[in-house]
């Protein structure tokens, strides 16, 4: 089984959100957006001791209110099947459990916390009789509802689970006679090895998880690799003979003094209390056999040192290399699916072992076999993929005195949907590993994101950024993207604001491409399909702007989107003559020519005295939402 989605209400940040999860889970988004929020939520859920909330823990001082974690799992096996019982009834894909904080301070996991109220007083009805006549009138008065015949009191309770557990957005909280515990996922009850949680936060000290422990990392990986059983074994037999022994030299060197002893006492003890007796004797020897336990240690050269005395970077490598071999320890034994769930797992990592670290947890959460799930909490872009951008879940929070935190999220579909009429379904499927991978895994982490065609582009405005003060487009979140051709904007354009991000553009229309083509000599033929080219790429542009369609559209400035007539540069020669000089000077100074080198550009356009056309800074207030 994995996780298909989790509903956290009243939890600190989160008053009341819906997630769903993938094999890989990432989640991104501002610092107190509630990122780790939602993975510490889940380790309540799965791992978290009764009492371990407290009212401190309810959003904004909800303390009436329960806290509230439901998670819903689907790919159910067999093996979940019959743990699990009639909480997952065949034909049913999903099993849903819920996780709650009373406002009084108690804990309860209930696979029924929900129902159907219609339901209710068929389930509260004492006897097979009953539910089935109130089963049946339900059935009749109710056809919507779909309900299949039930001819016996088991057979009615099944059939309600059934149903329930297929139409959970339906479901209410139930009445409290109506609910039952369900037996915790650590207590050793229905859960216990389906379903492993393993939280790696950022705090998360390696010195302690390299301990031999029942919950931390090593004392995982060696219980699920090691067999410790033989060799415990053979120390309870040592420990036996040595107890047997230690017995024996008792009695060789005590007996004669313990008899006089006895003798001695028992005259005395008679006198006072005739037909009473007393033996002194060696006490039996209690020797237990200890755990076989391990332990880790550093070996730095020639020299062996303590886990905690390494460098924070070689910890943090060390935990990510222990977490590593325990998904891959859990694979090859017989228990239940792993959930990998990592805070920050960029923290002090060198980039290419971040590249690394990601790759292969990828690689372990996509083959089937492993039976492992991924979920991070990340500000890196090592761990986010954008041609996996559907996986992605990008958390937001609102201001005042009730923040709200909002998730956004984008399927291909909804991208595809988006673009029908502009971008066929096959386009897209091919444009995302290449134009999407390269270029949408910082924008994914930005506050507003700046599309344009290439980098001549983006080295120019964000050089009108630093003019007024340097860097100040990407310290307000402003990513400028260039994406490659005006071709590729509504696709970046879609998955950009499906995921909540908000995104202005602009694109040339090359109204001027013919008279270049032509004074560079090139062939009619070649002109002709450069020209149609170029007509296609603007129409399907404007169409999915919402703008009328024309094969060279003129220079505007609108909401979503600006147009130049020609492109930048030609702008920039007819209306900004000291950004030509700015970079001819930058040139001389290299002695290279530096014709589209981004540094170039971006440091020319820095220099450049004069005024900034107002067009391009009209386009740069759009960018910021002005």
């Amino acid at each position: 089984m994995n996780i298909q989605s989790v509903r956290i209400k009243n939890f600190r940040t989160l008053k009341d959100v819906t997630i769903p999860f993938d094999t890989v889970t990432t989640f991104i988004g501002p610092n107190g957006a509630g990122k780790s929020t939602v993975l510490r939520a889940l380790d309540w859920y799965f791992n978290g001791k009764a009492g371990s909330l407290t009212e401190k823990d309810c959003s904004f001082g909800a303390t009436g209110e329960d806290i509230e974690v439901q998670v819903t799992f689907a790919d159910l096996t067999e093996k979940d099947r019959d743990a699990l019982g009639k909480y997952a009834p065949d034909g049913v894909a999903t099993f849903t459990a819920w996780k709650r904080r009373s406002p009084d301070g108690s804990d309860v996991l209930s696979a029924n916390a929900k129902g159907f109220p219609d339901f209710n007083a068929i389930k509260a009805a004492s006897g097979a009789t009953a539910k089935k006549d109130l089963y049946a009138d339900l059935r009749r008065s109710r056809s919507d509802l779909n309900l299949p015949a039930a001819n016996t009191g088991a057979a009615v309770e099944q059939a309600m689970t059934t149903w329930e557990a297929s139409h959970t957005d339906q479901l209410v909280d139930a009445p409290e006679a109506l609910q039952t515990n369900f037996f915790g996922f650590n207590s050793g009850g229905k859960m216990s090895g389906l379903f492993d949680f393993v939280l790696v936060t950022a705090d998360l000290r390696a010195s302690e998880e390299s301990l031999d422990g029942k919950s931390s990392i090593i004392g995982r990986i060696l219980e699920r690799s090691v067999d410790r059983a033989a060799a415990d074994d053979e120390i309870a037999k040592i420990v036996e003979e040595s107890r047997a022994k230690q017995q024996h030299v008792y009695e060789e060197k005590f007996k004669a003094q313990l008899e006089a002893i006895t003798t001695q006492l028992n005259t005395v003890v008679t006198s006072y209390s005739p037909g009473r007796a007393v033996t002194v004797s060696p006490a039996e020897v209690e020797l237990k056999a200890p755990r076989t336990t391990f332990e880790v240690t550093v070996l730095d050269g020639t020299t062996e040192t303590a886990v905690e005395r390494q460098g924070h970077g070689f910890q943090r490598t060390l935990l990510i290399s222990a977490l590593q071999l325990l998904a891959q320890s859990g694979a090859a034994s017989t228990e239940g699916v792993i959930c990998l769930a990592i805070e920050e797992p960029e923290l002090f990592q060198h980039p290419i072992q971040a590249q690394t670290f990601a790759k292969v947890l990828r690689s372990l959460a996509e083959d089937a076999s492993k039976r492992i799930q991924v979920t991070y909490a990340t500000h890196s872009p090592y761990f986010l993929e954008a041609r996996h951008f559907d996986q992605v879940r990008r958390l937001t929070r609102s201001t005042g005195e009730m923040p709200v935190v909002a998730v956004h999220l984008a399927t291909v579909g909804d991208v595809k949907a988006k673009l029908d009429g502009v971008v066929s379904a096959d386009t897209v499927d091919r444009q995302l590993d290449g134009i999407v991978a390269n270029q949408l895994a910082v924008a994914l982490f930005a506050h507003r994101a700046f599309l344009v065609e290439g980098t001549t582009e983006s080295s120019v405005f964000y050089g009108i950024g630093d003019k007024t003060s340097l860097g100040s487009l990407e310290a307000a979140g402003i990513s400028i993207v260039p994406v490659g051709g005006k071709a590729s904007i509504p696709l970046t354009h879609a998955i950009l604001t499906s995921i909540g991000i908000p995104v202005y553009a602009l694109f040339d229309a090359d109204g001027g491409f013919e008279a270049r083509a032509k004074a560079k000599g090139k062939d009619p033929s070649k002109i002709d399909d450069e020209r149609k080219g170029h007509i296609a790429a603007n129409r399907a542009a404007l169409k999915y702007f919402g703008r009328p369609e024309e094969d060279f559209p003129s220079t505007v400035i609108a909401d979503q989107v600006a147009i130049f007539e020609d492109h930048l540069e030609p702008f920039l020669s007819a209306n900004w003559a000291e950004w030509i000089t700015a970079c001819k000077n930058v040139e001389a100074a290299a002695g290279i020519s530096l014709a589209k080198n981004q540094l170039a550009y971006r440091t020319a356009t820095l220099k450049a005295e004069g005024a900034v056309p107002e067009m391009l800074t009209r386009i740069l207030a759009k960018v910021k939402g002005n």
